[in-house]
């Protein structure tokens, strides 16, 4: 992760824990939820927004979140390793694992290139098949 797409990372998680530090889990929430979509195609950032959502739900006792969490944060790693993430997902365990979902029109300029990655890791991905077969 590199340039504005890094700055604009660091920025939601950056403003996810200062809401958390004072106690607003939900303004927390919101601002890992948008560091997620930006972070999903990087392994350490994926597993970071997942992360700080298993804190708020340890902090509000919110065991489903506890639960989503804790099965979000592995398969996150591996999602991101393996470039299958589900573009726009908010990774929160209020929706499913691989659903996509609308980028938010502020993140998109963010995105441009990584929707690209989704298509290049796709091809090699193809590729390797035919590789494979042929």
């Amino acid at each position: 992760m590199e340039g504005k797409l890094k700055s604009a990372f660091e920025k939601e998680m950056s403003l996810g824990k200062v809401f958390f530090a004072r106690g607003e889990y939900d303004g927390a929430f919101r601002h890992f939820e948008r560091a997620h979509v930006l972070g999903q195609f990087h392994v350490l950032p994926h597993a970071r927004s997942h992360l700080w959502m298993f804190f708020i739900g340890i902090r509000t006792r919110d065991f489903r979140e506890i639960r989503g969490q804790l099965l979000r944060i592995p398969l996150g790693i591996i999602g991101s390793a393996l470039g299958k993430v589900p573009l726009g997902n908010t990774g929160g365990a209020n929706v499913r694992l691989s659903a996509t979902m609308p980028i938010p029109d502020d993140l998109k300029p963010y995105l441009d290139g990584e929707r690209g990655h989704e298509r290049e890791q796709a091809a090699k991905t193809e590729n390797g098949r035919e590789s494979e077969q042929g």
